[in-house]
């Protein structure tokens, strides 16, 4: 799209051909309109990093041999790992399973039977992801060979060696394979013995070095690779056997017992935040395993949470440096000392595929202390089942992340679209947190938070204080979800019997907060464990629960896949897609000074506001897209006003009926023969809103009905005045009657009609929500058109009537 320079200005209550002229001489590449200078060394974005995987893809794919396996470091005795490795990269790199590729090397892989830690691992590894329920017996087999071959007693005792022998003492990285594989293949529903994990966590606190980090062996110097693999090792033994959050009884459940994560994993963090680097393994010597280690880092911050390690973004300074280092010609990354071509593109791609999964959700770290993570694995076992149910929409898996939130601005918190919020006592978001996620629900964020023990009343109130913060308009207020609210059905219903109070905030086209207050507090209802106590028992163990509490438990991640699938109508972005997210600029000054574009919005009875943000997203859209300087606090303005003239544009939309009276009918008239422009939608779609205004515009412009607005009107295409083609958008509209609920997605031509004055459009209206998209709010009750395209429409309509 054509971008006008911020020279450009255009003012309001001023006749509208300097508009004119700046445009044209601006698409005429006239000079009074010097071209903006472009940076030479631009971010990386998502489209470098798909093309670095595909191109890394396509290479391992070539690699392979003709009877499905692959090499590495040129040694027969190395290709069950091998070809297990590259398996599991590709697989998470987005290459099919049916994939001729994926199916031969699943075909070789299941001949083999081998006979070291590393091979059994990878074996488990690609089988476990790939195929578990055919390769469940496999699956059980290595399981047996792993556990037999961990060193079961002595100063190793706990870790496992390269040839399985469980004597004398292992190494830090087949012990880390072997526990990753047990750990997926858990996962997968293969039971793995208690005592494998507790020997295996007994050994990683042993032998970590007093500095925090970990050798290859024993005590031996640290490396950052080795670091990482025992941060990762005692993450997995602490989700198996680590001290629970909360604890299921016969019949009932006792929540917030504590439990924090052993203190040898925060030192094994602070160490590797310390020396942190994406160029050398640190500790081991320059660049030697220096994709092992980056593999190792990715898999570190996934499973603790982490977007930053220190002060780090260790994804996309990772990802940075992998897009520098391959070879563009034929896709491999280059590889470092001791890695060969096939290992090292297998762990740049794991590295670059995994680290950029979909982030679904942010918990929320805040005072006092560890008050916010009451049970540490409540989100990580919600994701988890969220992910289990997504897999079809996201195969490579999603992913959720820790944000410091007294420290956050806006782009932190835009890493998430849902932000949880738990605790039990007095807590402190930090300074001006209510306009922070303000800007945040703005934005399209959404909020959901918990009182989660037993004497919540602290955070109870406080929580409720910062609702009034965010929202000081007397009109938001919590308020109990009714029945029909899809946080009870949109997933999963959820069984009437384990409903729980849930209370929301109504803003704009949805629920933009829900909260679960504390049940201990009111006499009226019967006591309930938290939801994060609950899904703190809701990881792969929750079989083994009594039934009336796994059906709790099933209740409980029903109703948190319920609202993260409403907040973001199961489309999540990947990490790499919220890199150009940057911080909100300052509002605008109420007052408005020349050379500031406004567009008015209408006030009427039909709910003139329901869709509060969406003018003003028009406005800054526009100012983004042209450099225009705009007001984005637009007024509500009264059809009888007399300030009515002042603008060109004015917008209105609405979800109930309405009926103006004669003056107002006359007033309107005049601004729309005068030269003003009127864009009109129906909120979601709303046949009520729809119906008054064809019925008021009827008396407003009597004998030029509305007709449709063909597909080849300039509208659409936008060649004159640097727009957009919109003959083709997508449609949004509710599904799932008989099931969860979803969104429906078709392409078509915009449905818009309008009312010609002389040669131009006058009237604009949508009977098709734009409103609600405007708002980056989605609803998946809405019908209407996606975000991207109603965006692109409305801006097709500013410049339309700038140009006219």
């Amino acid at each position: 799209m054509a971008v006008i320079p911020r020279t450009c200005r255009h003012v309001r209550r001023q006749p509208r051909w300097p508009v004119v002229v700046c445009l044209t001489a601006w698409l005429a590449g006239i000079a009074a309109c010097p071209r903006p200078a472009v940076a030479e060394d631009h971010p990386i974005g998502p489209g470098e990093i798909q093309r670095a995987i595909e191109r890394a893809r396509e290479f391992l794919v070539r690699q392979q041999k003709p009877e499905g396996w692959w090499e590495a470091m040129h040694s027969p005795d190395k290709r069950v790992g091998a070809t297990g490795l590259v398996l599991l990269a590709l697989a998470n790199a987005g290459l099919p399973a049916e994939h001729p590729a994926m199916q031969k090397g699943l075909a070789w892989l299941r001949t083999q039977q081998g006979d070291q830690t590393y091979h059994v691992a990878l074996q488990t590894l690609a089988l476990a992801m790939l195929s578990p329920a055919a390769d469940a017996a496999m699956l059980e087999r290595n399981v047996a060979w792993l556990e037999a071959a961990q060193v079961p007693v002595g100063p190793g005792a706990g870790s496992w060696s390269y040839r399985g022998s469980a004597v004398g003492t292992g190494d830090n990285s087949n012990t880390q394979f072997a526990l990753l594989a047990l750990h997926e293949a858990s996962r997968a529903g293969i039971p793995v013995k208690d005592e494998t994990w507790v020997r295996s966590q007994q050994y990683w606190v042993a032998c970590a070095n007093a500095d925090g980090s970990w050798g290859y062996s024993g005590r031996s110097a640290g490396t950052g690779s080795m670091t990482c693999a025992g941060i990762a090792s005692v993450w997995i033994t602490s989700e198996h056997i680590g001290t629970p959050d909360a604890q299921a009884g016969r019949g009932s459940v006792s929540c917030c017992g504590g439990g924090l994560s052993p203190q040898v994993l925060e030192r094994g963090l602070d160490w590797l935040g310390r020396r942190f680097s994406v160029t050398q393994n640190p500790g081991a010597g320059g660049d030697t395993w220096l994709y092992y280690y980056l593999y190792g880092m990715e898999r570190v911050g996934r499973f603790t949470a982490r977007r930053f390690i220190g002060t780090h973004d260790w994804y996309r300074e990772g990802a940075r440096m992998f897009l520098d280092s391959q070879d563009r010609l034929s896709g491999q990354f280059l590889a470092r000392r001791i890695e060969d071509e096939t290992i090292a593109t297998s762990f740049a791609l794991m590295f670059l595929a995994k680290g950029r999964r979909p982030v679904i959700i942010s918990k929320s770290r805040h005072g006092p202390e560890d008050d916010w993570n009451r049970h540490g694995h409540d989100i990580a076992h919600l994701v988890e089942y969220v992910e289990s149910r997504w897999h079809k929409d996201y195969p490579a898996g999603l992913s959720w992340h820790v944000v410091d939130t007294p420290a956050a601005d806006h782009t932190d918190l835009m890493q998430a679209p849902v932000l949880w919020l738990s605790g039990k006592l007095l807590f402190n978001l930090g300074p001006d947190a209510g306009r922070r996620l303000r800007d945040y629900i703005d934005e399209g964020g959404f909020v959901f938070a918990e009182a989660c023990c037993p004497g919540s009343g602290e955070f109870d109130r406080r929580f409720r204080q910062l609702v009034g913060e965010i929202f000081p308009e007397p009109e938001y207020r919590l308020a109990l979800l009714p029945l029909e609210h899809p946080a009870w059905h949109a997933e999963q219903v959820v069984p009437p019997e384990l409903h729980r109070p849930l209370q929301g905030i109504d803003y704009g086209c949805r629920t933009c907060l829900i909260y679960a207050p504390p049940t201990d507090l009111d006499p009226t209802i019967q006591p309930m464990p938290s939801l994060s106590c609950l899904w703190e028992l809701g990881g792969p163990a929750r079989q083994k629960l009594p039934p009336p509490i796994r059906r709790e438990v099933e209740a409980a991640l029903a109703i948190g896949t319920n609202v993260l699938a409403y907040a973001t109508n199961r489309e999540v972005k990947r990490k790499d897609e919220l890199f150009d997210v940057v911080d909100l600029p300052a509002s605008t000054p109420q007052r408005l000074g020349r050379g500031q574009l406004a567009i008015g919005k209408l006030r009427h009875a039909g709910l003139c506001d329901a869709a509060p943000a969406a003018l003003a997203n028009i406005l800054r859209a526009a100012a983004r897209e042209t450099g225009i300087l705009v007001d984005d606090t637009p007024s509500l303005i009264d059809p009888g006003d007399e300030s009515l003239f002042d603008y060109h544009l004015v917008f209105m939309h609405g979800r109930r009926g309405f009926t103006f009276d004669a003056p107002r009918r006359e007033r309107l008239a005049a601004f729309l023969d005068r030269g003003g422009t009127l864009l009109v939608d129906a909120v979601c779609a709303s046949a009520p809103f729809a119906d008054a205004f064809r019925r008021e515009i009827a008396e407003v412009l009597p004998g030029r009905p509305l007709e449709k607005i063909p597909t080849d009107d300039p509208l659409f295409k936008a060649e004159e005045y640097g727009g957009y083609d919109v003959r083709r958008v997508t449609f949004r509209e509710a599904a799932g009657d008989d099931g969860p609920l979803g969104v429906r997605k078709r392409q078509g031509p915009p449905q818009l009609e309008g009312i010609r004055i002389k040669d131009r459009w006058a009237v604009i209206f949508s009977p098709f929500d734009l409103s609600c998209a405007l708002e980056k709010q989605n609803s998946m009750e809405c019908t209407g058109y996606d975000r991207e395209d109603a965006e692109r429409i409305a801006l097709n309509v500013l410049l339309y009537t700038l140009n006219q």
